[in-house]
């Protein structure tokens, strides 16, 4: 019981008017719902949410999050529910314990699924009140300290979870003392060897730098106070998990890395931040290119102060850190440090925008693994600053082009982005930014986003909303060419209740969506529908999304083709004479009449015998030029009797075009023999009538396509 009582204690200290009853409550509920139960340490199971209480004290947080923080895991280990949490603490208590526990009844496909839903339900909960993730960061804190009493398959799957959760969890909210320890432990645990090994290098050099440490510190202190500033100098060791990643990224050893120890400067006000980095750079060379300024640009989780790095005493390169103690307090515990809570728990938006776009990318997201990967690369990242033609400051992650700038100023920006400007300059989308650049985005109603797009963006936000857009595209057209098949095979485009039910589809634009993915087949929608299916199905337009012409054959409008429903793919169209197509594929074909009308362009191929001359290839590659066709690709093949085979691979509008273009390679002197070109072969006419009978002409209609 001392434990608890402590915990109140320092509760009281920091908050008079806490509900130090409830507190105590929350305890003997606690313990009471626990009892019997053991930690893998022996020690009885309250121990953890003891512990929990007192890490977020520590950081002085308000009674209702002490309350949450011993209740958190009695929903989750026990019989207590929901219902009894809010019967006895209130509902704002029970909410936050629902935010912490972890998902429990639900059946999931697999580990990384269940984490991912996991992590989007504390995601949600947080943003809602940042509470939620306070607790679970203490939570996460005391389960690593005790992570010696795991097996080792768990040692290793929670640190991996920690550092690449958690710990940038932790460093958006500003804690970074917790964000220090969870990386050290994990990186104790992942990398054994490597952690022990620096540890001892730390250790054999653990005099030396306390003395460096000691000797920098008075003379700062007695530079700065002879210029009359009022200071505290304070010197820290470097934790083990940063200098590993430093020596990793850099490909340096130990011995090369100067900047063991960092210095913290604190003072009373603003005008003294800057007053003393004069000071400093006055006494001690800066290192080029390592001043930064996040009192005027704030990092995303508010984080202020200047740092510079400096060549000190005896030639040590050494990190200075400018700060207030407001600015100190906040870079130390976070969002804890400014009790947003007195205000009923009101963010400060703008040090959260983070949250808010981590929520928009979880609300987008249809898949919990892809939002868990998003999260991670949208947690994991260092920032670049840039502004908008207004001035706004603008944080991306490092690496970030022009096209991820106009995602992150809209989602509809992005979309109708056609051209960036760069400080003043037209420039190209895939540009990659640099800090203090200044953008424009010039949009265009008629752009829309391209698959290429999603090679060139960097951010998760703007990778999702590609990915969501090209989503509810194939939706809509799954549904409008699910529609037209129903028409020819139902009569009626719309499913009545008895199909949509013989089907199992949750409702029609259910059933015709899968219907034109080819999720749902044709053999099960015909004997469903229970009609003959003798009406003529008419597809206007091409559709890029869910027609597809088929790579085998590569059929052209105006071709005799045969279409194919493909799960996954939408209406393949394939050569009537294609010699890929299985017995089962003919079966489940229907022939379509496919004219098109507008200018989009088909690959097909062509087939040129020649006799071997001199500019022959450029004469044949200007003809198709001149008959407005486009080269995609060009195979050579030398034959005995000075005779040379060529196969184009040309984009053409459709049939008619195509004999344009062969009648003016015909026309070319030396030129044997022109013939289209499929790439997959061709039935024999006997093998193509036997089945072409049994198959689409036995009872499937034709389908007309008018462009």
């Amino acid at each position: 019981m001392s434990r608890i009582f402590e915990i109140a204690d320092r509760v009281r200290s920091y908050s008079p008017g806490a509900d130090i009853d409830a507190i105590h409550r929350a305890y003997v509920f606690a313990a009471h719902a626990h009892a019997g139960q053991q930690r893998s340490s022996g020690e009885p199971y309250i121990s953890h949410p003891l512990a929990v209480a007192s890490i977020l004290s520590k950081i002085r947080l308000d009674d209702t999050t002490i309350i949450t923080a011993l209740l958190h895991d009695t929903v989750e280990d026990t019989d207590v529910t929901h219902e009894d949490i809010a019967k006895h603490f209130g509902e704002e208590v029970a909410r936050l314990v629902d935010g912490v526990t972890k998902i429990g009844q639900i059946k999931f496909t697999s580990s990384e699924h269940k984490q991912a839903e996991n992590f989007r339900k504390m995601i949600l909960a947080t943003a809602k009140d940042l509470r939620v993730l306070l607790v679970k960061l203490a939570d996460r804190m005391h389960n690593m300290r005790t992570l010696q009493y795991m097996p080792a398959h768990k040692q290793k799957a929670i640190s991996q979870e920690t550092i690449t959760l958690y710990a940038p969890l932790a460093h958006r909210m500003g804690i970074h003392w917790i964000k220090q320890k969870m990386e050290d432990i994990a990186f104790s645990y992942l990398e054994p060897e490597a952690y022990k090994a620096l540890d001892r290098k730390i250790g054999s050099q653990l005099p030396s730098l306390r003395q460096t440490q000691s000797r920098v510190e008075q003379l700062l202190q007695e530079a700065l106070a002879d210029q009359g500033i009022e200071v505290q100098v304070n010197g820290r060791l470097k934790h083990l998990y940063s200098l590993h990643q430093k020596m990793k990224h850099k490909h340096i050893d130990f011995d090369k890395i100067y900047d063991l120890v960092a210095f913290r400067i604190i003072v009373n006000d603003l005008q003294a931040c800057y007053q003393t980095l004069g000071v400093i750079h006055s006494l001690y060379r800066p290192v080029p290119g390592r001043i930064k300024d996040y009192i005027a640009l704030p990092k995303p989780n508010g984080y202020q102060s200047l740092h510079t790095s400096i060549i000190g005493p005896e030639q040590h390169r050494i990190e200075v850190q400018i700060r207030t103690m407001e600015m100190h307090r906040y870079a130390e515990d976070g969002v804890a440090a400014h009790w947003i809570y007195k205000s009923g728990g009101d963010h400060d938006r703008h040090h959260f925008k983070w949250l808010k776009e981590l929520t928009e990318l979880l609300q987008n997201s249809d898949n919990p693994n892809e939002f868990l990967e998003n999260a991670r690369l949208d947690l994991f990242v260092q920032e670049v600053y840039v502004f908008t033609r207004d001035g706004e400051i603008i944080a991306l992650p490092r690496g970030a082009t022009a096209l991820d700038f106009a995602y992150a100023i809209h989602t509809d920006l992005g979309h109708h982005c056609s051209a960036i400007k760069i400080n003043g300059e037209r420039s190209d989308i895939r540009r990659t930014l640099r800090n203090g650049d200044q953008i424009e985005v010039i949009t265009d109603p008629a752009q829309t986003p391209q698959r290429a797009w999603l090679q060139i963006v960097r951010s998760p936000r703007a990778a999702q909303a590609i990915r969501q857009w090209f989503r509810r595209q194939s939706h809509a057209d799954a549904v409008a060419l699910g529609s037209k098949i129903l028409l020819a095979f139902t009569g009626s485009s719309t499913p009545d209740k008895q199909l949509i039910e013989r089907l199992q589809c949750n409702d029609a634009e259910t059933l015709q969506a899968q219907l034109g993915r080819g999720e749902i087949t044709l053999q099960q929608l015909i004997p469903a529908a229970r009609h003959s299916g003798k009406l003529l199905l008419r597809l206007t337009g091409r559709n890029p999304h869910l027609i597809h012409p088929a790579l085998c054959c590569l059929p052209i409008p105006g071709d005799r083709v045969l279409g194919l429903i493909e799960e996954g793919k939408g209406l393949v169209v394939h050569d009537c004479n294609c010699g890929s197509l299985s017995e089962t594929q003919l079966n489940d074909s229907f022939e379509i009449h496919w004219n098109e009308s507008d200018d989009t362009l088909y690959t097909t191929g062509i087939e040129v015998r020649t006799r071997e001359q001199r500019g022959m290839l450029a004469s044949m590659s200007n003809a198709i030029f001149e008959a407005d066709a486009n080269i995609t690709d060009i195979t050579i093949d030398q034959q005995p009797g000075a005779v040379t085979t060529v196969r184009f691979m040309i984009d053409v509008h459709d049939r008619t075009h195509l004999a344009n273009t062969i009648r003016a390679l015909r026309a070319i002197k030396g030129v044997m023999r022109v013939t289209r070109y499929n790439p997959g072969g061709m039935r024999s006419s006997t093998q193509q009538i036997g089945r072409t009978v049994r198959g689409w002409l036995s009872h499937i209609p034709k389908i007309g396509k008018n462009g």
